[in-house]
């Protein structure tokens, strides 16, 4: 019996694999592929000859935006988690009233659909005079995924030992420097899970960069390569090309950062 059960979740496991790994293929080969090539509809063939033009003609044109996609990421990852952070201690160390309603308010809000918090969200910024600025998509991409961060960390901080801060404490330890001295250092796996999903997050987004940027120098990766089709005739060979190279830094993130985004996401939720 546990041979059969064991050989179904094998199949399952195989089948999905395929099916997430087979876009990811498709991605790949049209992208080395000759337009000539592309419109024989021979879509899993591997290509006669490689191609690479198309990636040096993609990434000519993403140059600019790929630099302001990493501008935007990488502060606003960085800000996030440090506001996150200080939100998820306060939650999770300390005791105030409305503090379960305000973590039951946090959760609702980390999984409601952000589009529509799109037309408040661009009054906000126009009202600032942020619009077509990269701090305008900065303090936006803070604002939608602090609450997430939030919680991840406050769910990470509840696993560390209470005896520890109170300790700490006694030593004449204040909340400041036991943050930064102590909680910081320990909690790394928690705060790379919250980054990582947030960089992940921010660099694939494509309403808000599409919405908050009309001037070609602020545009970000994303809407960008939706752009690389073409008008006239559907160059899937350039766009395939531009999506493997917006592509390549997420998965290299996650790569390399996975093994603290796992344990981070277990220990939360082991201790929940």
């Amino acid at each position: 019996m546990n041979i059969l059960k064991n050989a179904v979740i094998i199949v399952i496991i195989v089948f999905l694999a395929i099916a997430w790994i087979l876009p990811v293929y498709v991605m790949f080969t049209t992208s080395f592929k000759t337009l000539a090539e592309v419109s024989t509809g021979h879509y899993l063939s591997f290509p006669t000859r490689f191609q690479f033009e198309n990636w040096k003609q993609a990434f000519n044109i993403l140059k600019l935006p790929l630099k302001n996609s990493f501008i935007v990421s990488l502060c606003a990852t960085f800000i996030t988690v440090f506001i996150g952070s200080w939100s998820g201690y306060a939650l999770a160390r300390f005791k105030f009233k409305g503090r379960n309603g305000l973590f039951f308010m946090i959760a609702i809000v980390t999984f409601l659909p952000y589009q529509i918090f799109l037309i408040p969200l661009t009054r906000l910024i126009v009202s600032l005079g942020l619009f077509n600025t990269l701090s305008g998509m900065i303090l936006s991409y803070v604002i939608l995924n602090t609450p997430m961060a939030t919680l991840i960390t406050s769910l990470f901080f509840r696993t560390i030992p209470k005896e520890l801060q109170e300790a700490a404490f006694l030593d004449g330890c204040g909340p400041v420097i036991f943050y930064f001295k102590i909680l910081i250092p320990i909690s790394v796996s928690g705060l790379m899970s919250a980054a990582v999903l947030s960089f992940v997050n921010i660099w694939n987004e494509f309403i808000i960069a599409l919405s908050l940027s009309r001037d070609p120098t602020t545009r970000l990766a994303i809407p960008v390569v939706a752009g690389l089709k073409g008008s006239y005739v559907a160059q899937w060979n350039m766009l395939m090309a531009g999506a493997a190279i917006v592509s390549i830094p997420g998965i290299l993130v996650l790569l390399f950062f996975g093994k603290f985004f796992i344990k981070g996401l277990i220990a939360g939720a082991m201790k929940e």
